[in-house]
């Protein structure tokens, strides 16, 4: 039906507009036609900001400029989505108002709660939402590690102040992304600090489930690892791999074909980290 479908295409006199989600499928598909392709990418930080600032002057509502420019930098969502997080947050207020008016001041954890229901939520098949309950005054941990959890939370809510007002965006074009190892005994607060560092910036947090990751199978580990990236990517989510060591694991001296096949599963794992551009954690009980 799709080779047909083509033929009918070529056969056209007329233009003809395809939209796809794929383009190196359809590329290979269409070889040999008169095709221009045409990329739409997603609005980068400063278009979001714009974006946020056009759907909400529409409306009038009071945000201020910073709890703004943290939305945009937090959430990479498309111009539609960015209109109906907006028309949302506004529907909720009006739902939450007693006198059935909505309120002209719309608070950010309303819009953040707006903006992360627009989010791609197929993670959610791959991995196990957790709930984000506590705060920074349920952590029973030493001053200076307490310290170190908040400045990396402020180092991912205020990074647009680095890579967008100071220029460092310009000259960084991987990496961007914040990844930490949690180490401690069981109960020591690891499973709590995700859930924290997640209620604080406002995103959800997905813990993955390592029995649904890895396969005895060659490639199947590499294929669910790109899998949980891609939805993670779309899902504006934090990534938090409990037990860690049992999948990241260090790379050994290649004494036959397993050696090298985990070797290759460890490298990927690694590289579709550092690609990531969200928060990675990592608990583990050997520090």
């Amino acid at each position: 039906e799709l080779k047909n479908a083509i033929t009918s295409l070529n056969n056209c006199k007329r233009p003809i507009f395809v939209a796809v989600e794929s383009r190196p499928r359809w590329q290979e598909l269409l070889t040999g036609t008169r095709t221009v392709f045409i990329d739409f990418e997603e609005p980068d930080y400063s278009l979001r900001l714009q974006l946020w600032q056009q759907e909400l002057a529409k409306m009038s509502p009071i945000v201020t400029q910073e709890e703004l420019r943290v939305l945009a930098d937090t959430f990479v969502l498309t111009p539609a989505q960015i209109t109906t997080a907006v028309r949302a947050a506004l529907d909720q207020q009006l739902l939450s108002s007693d006198d059935n008016e909505p309120d002209t001041n719309i608070f950010a954890a309303q819009l953040f709660a707006a903006a992360r229901a627009q989010s791609d939520q197929s993670l959610g098949t791959l991995a196990v939402k957790m709930k984000t309950i506590h705060s920074w005054e349920n952590l029973v941990l030493p001053t200076i590690i307490l310290h170190r959890l908040k400045e990396m939370t402020a180092a991912v809510k205020y990074r647009h102040i680095v890579y967008s007002d100071w220029g460092f965006g310009e000259r960084i074009a991987a990496g961007r992304g914040v990844k930490a190892l949690f180490a401690g005994a069981s109960g020591t607060g690891k499973t709590m600090a995700a859930g924290v560092i997640a209620r604080e910036l406002g995103l959800d947090v997905y813990k993955i489930d390592l029995s649904g990751l890895v396969s005895k199978y060659i490639g199947e580990t590499e294929k669910n690892l790109d899998r949980i990236f891609t939805a993670a990517r779309c899902s504006n989510a934090i990534l938090f791999f409990d037990e860690a060591d049992a999948l990241f694991g260090k790379r050994s001296e290649v004494k036959d074909a397993h050696d090298r096949y985990a070797n290759i599963e460890v490298a990927y794992l690694l590289q579709k980290v550092e690609e990531y551009e969200g928060v990675v954690l990592l608990a583990s009980n050997l520090s």
